[in-house]
């Protein structure tokens, strides 16, 4: 039987995807035995005109992670999708955006304005050194995800995909029953179903930070006031951060029913903020437990944000300030 081609790509990223491709310990031994790796820039040196060379269709599958925040990612993305059977949203950034889709809360000057400081000091995309023509691929107006792109055929969700919902993905590949396009490598359930916590569902009276007390080990984090994004958030990771006593941050996204991660989250707490009190002393002690979130864009779209309900409002403000 001859060998899958597969193919590992990172776009704006961090690395640690391509470092949780190596969590499955022993089986990437599997993968290697059934499939010829032709592209992995982090742990190879191939070059653009070997990814053009080959033929389209040709490459079996590839594990895209990053987010697309630059016009050269737009175009290996699409290069990408030409060249291969079947496209994989590997990891938060490729399915959402992920955290630094946080970024869209700033327009492009606004981004330059604070990283580069005066206008004269922004870079230029085109120049000329010793005699060579340089150009740098354009930082778009806005950050977005990989199906904003291209089509995509699976998402394995995560920062970074946790270790068996990789080797399940690994699993399917070497076994070469690939399930129907469009599955998510994860569960459909939310998180709270995976959790061995024990939730009444009590009334939050306060906001808390894991450092700023420490959370009983057996009960819901989010019954004790610590904002756990459970509730909202697909399942598959057998809830290995509340086992570690700290609060879902929601990386894998929202699960299949949900629309929108952050506002779903929203209203699990609003229905649950209550302090007793009746008419405008309920009111005000209430917006005074809502004022007690630092961040509410980074607590509730940490990982979504750039393909959240409120998206289009940067992105028309980013697109009038270029």
């Amino acid at each position: 039987m001859a060998k899958a081609k597969i193919g590992i790509y990172w776009a704006a990223a961090c690395g640690g995807c391509d470092c949780a491709l190596l969590e499955v310990n022993e089986q990437i031994l599997d993968v290697v035995a059934a499939a010829d790796i032709l592209l992995w820039p982090c742990a190879a040196d191939p070059k653009y005109s070997d990814l053009r060379d080959y033929k389209n269709g040709e490459i079996d599958i590839v594990l895209f992670n990053g987010a697309i925040r630059t016009q050269e990612n737009v175009e290996l993305a699409q290069l990408i999708r030409t060249k291969t059977k079947y496209l994989v949203a590997f990891g938060s950034c490729a399915q959402s955006g992920g955290v630094i889709g946080l970024a869209n809360q700033s327009s492009r000057n606004e981004i330059f304005s604070t990283v580069f400081g005066d206008q004269a000091n922004w870079p230029q995309l085109d120049t000329n050194k010793n005699g060579h023509d340089l150009h740098l691929p354009e930082f778009l107006p806005r950050l977005t995800h990989l199906a904003d792109v291209v089509e995509v055929d699976y998402v394995v969700p995560g920062c970074p995909p946790p270790k068996q919902v990789v080797s399940a993905l690994f699993s399917a590949l070497v076994a070469g029953e690939l399930p129907a396009t469009g599955t998510v490598f994860a569960s459909s359930k939310n998180l709270c179903e995976e959790c061995s916590r024990e939730r009444e569902q009590l009334k939050i009276t306060q906001i808390l930070r894991p450092h700023e007390n420490d959370p009983d080990t057996e009960k819901c984090l989010l019954d004790q006031g610590f904002m756990c994004m459970g509730p909202a958030t697909r399942g598959g990771c057998l809830a290995v951060c509340p086992a570690a006593n700290m609060p879902c941050t929601g990386c894998a996204g929202p699960t299949a029913a949900i629309r929108d991660q952050g506002a779903a989250m929203l209203n699990t707490v609003a229905s649950l903020i209550g302090t007793g009190e009746e008419g405008e002393d309920q009111l005000a002690a209430e917006d005074a437990i809502l004022a007690q979130f630092d961040d509410i864009v980074g607590t509730f779209y940490r990982f979504g944000a750039a393909t959240s309900i409120f998206k289009e409002r940067y992105h028309e403000r980013n697109a009038t300030a270029r």
